[in-house]
Order: C-alpha cells, then structure tokens, then sequence
C-alpha cells in the first residue's frame, strides 16, 4: 500500500503476498474470485499479480461498504480506496509500451463487445466496472400510499404511465434489467453486442438470444426488426408503447408465433 499510494492510507491490509498464495493453491487459472469484505483492494491486487504471473484469467468481485475515512481528498470512503488500488494496480502490472492508445481501446472494446474470440492486434490490458447499489430506476406503485379521492388517484395512475425515473440513464435501466431478468448465463460482466435496427439501438446479448430495447418509442419495424434478429427472449420498456395497447398485443402475439418469450419492464 506505501508503494503504491506513496503513504500509509489503510491501517493493518491484509498481505497481499499471502492472499495470492492461497489463490494459487486454492484456485483454477480460470475461476472467479469473491470477496464480500474487499477493504483496501488486497484480494484483487493479489488476483492481478497472479494473473501476470501465469497467464491466468481470472475475475473477482469486491464488495465495500462505503465506510468515511474522514479524508478530506478523493480518498472519502473505503470504497473509494479500493477502486483506486485497483486502478493503480493495473496501471503498475502494465507497462507503458503495452498501454492502447485511444483508437486501440475503443477497438479492443468494440471486440469485446461482439464476443469476437479472432486474433487483435490490439493489445489486451485488465479492467473493472464499479457499481453503487441504489434504489430502482423504475416508479414502483405503493398502494398503502394511494390517494382514496378518484381524481387524484387518477392523476397518480396517469404519472406512473411512464414508470421510468427521468434522472436514469440507459446503462442504469440495463443493468438493472439484466440483474432482474435472471436470462440463464447473462450477468452485468456478459459480453453484448449493441446492434442498431430501424434506427434504435438494441442490446443483444448471450449470443443473441436475449435481445433488450431501451427505446421510448417503439413501432412495428423496430419490433419486426428484433424478431428477425433471432432471439429466444425479448424485454422493451413499457412506456415504449407510449399507451398503444394495440401494437403491444400484436406485437405479443407476433412474437410467441416466432417462439420468443415477450416482456415488458
């Protein structure tokens, strides 16, 4: 911790020396690593080290309460020193001559995305996705708190027709509908494709089967559109309809005749 952050941050880390040799002996070069008490970052950094060292593809998960460290620097919580180790970590186990430049990233994630298993030329660097739990990106209906007047209750109804909160982002709604959703072998670390169709863009992912649309306005080439591309389950977001029941019920009806399993979130 002293050579990376140049001070003494974190009281009493655990070694990382003696966490990757446990992994060495306790795990395949392939397995995921799951810490739900992740502190400074020890069990990553020893999985990174490890990884570097033979070649190995293993992933880990880290789970930090964002505990303050009364820290008046961007160092504010635990959390935020076990990102940043990380971050480090990885820029200290790359060196600079195989660092992409920013057209080679945008292609390595292009690759990725796709699921393409082709040779690159462009040179393969570890990463990490960080996510804050917080409430749903969706209007939940609370009946307890229902208004007993028909007018305002009316209203209410009327205000959920776009259950969608207006301060989420896309990436929030997907990652909250691929969490949800339970599609046997997608997880938020699930290689996609983002394909677009009659103009709006579609998220395919497990090879295809599972296709999501995020789109406010859905018509019935973007629909047809998402049949043809050929999965076995769909989810769009029900303020797509915009209150068309009809194109709902067709498009319904369309797509269990292609044997697609049809929701809406």
């Amino acid at each position: 911790m002293r050579s990376l952050f140049d001070a003494q941050i974190f009281s009493f880390p655990k070694p990382s020396l003696l966490l990757r040799e446990v992994l060495n002996q306790g795990c395949g070069t392939s397995d995921l690593v799951l810490d739900f008490f992740a502190g400074s970052g020890t069990t990553a950094h020893a999985v990174l080290e490890l990884n570097k060292q033979d070649g190995g593809n293993r992933k880990f998960i880290l789970v930090q309460y964002p505990e303050p460290t009364g820290r008046s620097d961007t160092l504010k919580t635990i959390a935020d020193i076990t990102r940043e180790r990380v971050r480090r970590v990885i820029r200290k186990l790359t060196p600079a001559d195989t660092e992409n430049t920013e057209t080679e990233q945008k292609e390595l994630a292009l690759d990725r995305a796709s699921g393409s298993s082709a040779p690159s030329a462009v040179k393969s660097v570890p990463g990490f996705r960080a996510y804050r739990l917080d409430d749903s990106n969706f209007k939940l209906w609370d009946g307890t708190r229902a208004p007993r007047d028909g007018a305002a209750l009316g209203q209410q109804l009327e205000m959920l027709a776009d259950n969608v909160r207006a301060d989420r982002g896309d990436d929030d709604l997907l990652a909250e509908i691929i969490l949800k959703c339970g599609h046997p072998g997608v997880t938020l670390g699930s290689p996609g494709e983002i394909r677009t169709i009659a103009g709006q863009a579609v998220h395919l992912l497990a090879n295809g089967s599972l296709a999501i649309c995020l789109g406010r306005a859905l018509t019935l080439e973007i629909l047809r559109g998402i049949i043809a591309s050929g999965p076995t389950r769909v989810l769009c977001l029900d303020c797509g309809f915009a209150g068309n029941d009809e194109l709902k019920t067709n498009t319904l009806l369309e797509m269990q005749s292609h044997g697609i399993r049809f929701q809406t979130v």
